[in-house]
């Protein structure tokens, strides 16, 4: 059995190379900062960097191995990920959403009408090229 029909079926769009650059530089800059924290002991500020600096570490160590969205190109549906934590959200046809492209950003349609863009922010801008290319247009409403 062949793969080839269902990885055609995916268009993964990837975090880009200096978004998880920073966020590893991030972690790094707060965990140090954590650290001198420590040689200073009047100033009880560890805590929130060495969160903060896990927090931004992890992001951006996830970000290399994980996408930053999945479009299925047959149910019509993009599936956000996180970059820190496991969460996912779906969003599109199975939520009676609507994902297109309005010719400036990516944006999905609610079944009430009203109308949300999707965060592009750290995606890859290739990958984004490759999904622009396949989302459909605004449906044009003709108001009498």
């Amino acid at each position: 059995m062949s793969t080839a029909p269902d990885a055609s079926r995916y268009i993964v769009i990837r975090f880009a190379r200096r978004w998880s650059a920073v966020m590893f530089a991030m972690g790094v800059a707060m965990l140090v900062c954590a650290a001198l924290s420590l040689l200073m002991p009047f100033v009880p500020t560890m805590g929130p960097f060495a969160i903060a600096g896990l927090a931004f570490l992890a992001g951006g160590v996830r970000s290399l191995f994980r996408p930053r969205y999945r479009y299925d190109t047959e149910a019509k549906s993009l599936t956000v990920y996180m970059a820190v934590g496991p969460g996912t959200k779906g969003i599109g046809a199975p939520k009676g959403e609507r994902v297109y492209f309005d010719g400036r950003r990516i944006m999905r349609e609610l079944p009430n009408g009203d109308r949300r863009k999707v965060s592009t922010v750290g995606a890859d801008k290739d990958d984004l090229a490759r999904l622009v290319a396949v989302l459909p247009g605004p449906i044009r409403r003709i108001e009498s």
